[in-house]
């Protein structure tokens, strides 16, 4: 296989069997393929980080790439195949948000269901807290055929040592083959806890699941160096195979109320000589006034080129009219200008909103894997040479400041 200037191994175009379809345009994360004047998609080995995903895209196989597995020669001392083939099902750890099951909970259900589809195995939620009832039922609409509760009022707030030790004891107990859960702060913390626990392999802030044919492994991708390049790792040795999904990333399936699915209680008895007590709870408080931009239907997102106080109010106003949140990229919060918490990016929030506008945002890689679950992408730059303009729907070449007046003009004459 060919290798780029960063000695990355890359995908190429067979000419001849190309026939312009443009889906592997959309697929790239990093916008690097273009269609040429030919009508024949063109691959930038340059940017290409080797994911593979246009390989796995393309219905007539017109992209050669070679996706290479690197194994393990040997155990690692102490570490063998422990009861490999006595694990099974696909295990979601249901995160509970003000009541109810969080949003990236559901989403990972949709994915557990089409891993486990794979498989030929059932689809497991876990289930952790006090008078969630309500939650466990929800788990079942969204997908689970066996939801596992321990209700604890010891587990009726957060603790990383109470919690990791229930979900330990919960793993191994139904012994699921995969465990995943949400990258969210409460799912990074925990997962490290269980993962410790269980001696087995954790693979965190991941993109992309799938199964490996043949051997039946959980293969885990996730963006490292920066973003520069897509890794995909598996956990050959130990069960369960953990994996940390980002909020947004995955889609969430149709609430199905008619699905049938087992609620099954676990009594649990937290040793209480080894965990810590609930002394006060103090409740938070939220960030950035209370917005969090990853639950916004509409994001105007400000880039280094509209880095500019004096003009943020036009950002404001767009966002008033299509009833969105004015959020940021990462040179923005260096700046000072808007806080972390607006900050879209592999170091800030993934993001999956139905209406993305970008104001002066060039399109750095980290940016745009961030992103890659928005629905529709609006563009506003004056380099017309922008990376962002090979992933939006919408381009628009010119100063934002004169574009966004008239374009929010444009916007309020058709909503009137």
């Amino acid at each position: 296989m060919a290798r780029n200037t960063k000695g990355i191994e890359v995908a190429e175009i067979i000419g001849d069997k190309c026939i312009a379809c443009q889906i592997c345009i959309g697929e790239c994360p990093v916008a690097a393929i273009e269609l040429s004047s030919e009508g024949v998609a063109h691959i930038d080995p340059e940017l290409c980080v080797g994911c593979g995903k246009c390989h796995e895209s393309c219905p007539v196989d017109a992209v050669s790439f070679e996706r290479k597995k690197k194994r393990l020669k040997k155990e690692i001392p102490g570490v063998g195949i422990e009861g490999v083939a006595s694990h099974a099902g696909v295990a979601v750890f249901i995160e509970v948000f003000e009541g109810s099951g969080a949003q990236v909970s559901w989403e990972l259900a949709g994915k557990a269901r089409e891993l486990a589809g794979v498989l030929n195995t059932r689809v497991l939620g876990f289930l952790l807290g006090n008078d969630v009832e309500n939650v466990a039922q929800e788990a079942v609409a969204f997908g689970c055929d066996e939801v596992h509760v321990i209700d604890d009022p010891a587990l009726a707030h957060y603790l990383s040592a109470t919690h990791g030790k229930a979900l330990a004891d919960l793993c191994e107990f139904v012994k699921p083959e995969i465990l995943l859960m949400g990258a969210t702060h409460l799912g990074r913390d925990l997962a490290g806890v269980v993962a410790t626990r269980l001696r087995t392999g954790l693979t965190a802030d991941c993109t992309g699941l799938s199964i490996e044919e043949g051997t039946g492994l959980l293969l885990m991708t996730r963006p490292t160096f920066g973003g520069n390049i897509m890794a995909t790792i598996f956990c050959e040795h130990r069960r369960p195979q953990m994996s940390t999904v980002r909020p947004r990333v995955m889609r969430p399936p149709e609430k199905d109320p008619a699905h049938q699915g087992h609620v099954i209680p676990h009594p649990w008895s937290p040793p209480a000589h080894e965990l810590p007590a609930l002394v006060e709870f103090v409740r938070e408080t939220g960030s950035a006034g209370g917005v969090d931009i990853a639950r916004s239907p509409a994001l105007i997102v400000a880039g280094r080129g509209a880095c500019d106080p004096s003009s943020f109010y036009l950002l404001e106003e767009l966002a008033r009219v299509v009833g969105g949140t004015v959020a940021c990229s990462r040179p923005v919060v260096e700046s000072g200008m808007m806080p972390y918490e607006r900050q879209v990016g592999q170091t800030g929030k993934t993001v999956a909103p139905r209406l993305y506008i970008g104001v002066g945002v060039s399109g750095a890689i980290q940016h745009l894997v961030a992103i890659q679950g928005a629905e529709k992408i609006v563009a506003i730059n004056s380099d017309p040479k922008a990376p962002i303009f090979k992933v939006a729907d919408v381009g628009i070449v010119g100063n934002y400041v004169s574009v966004l007046p008239e374009l929010i003009a444009q916007l309020r004459k058709r909503m009137a």
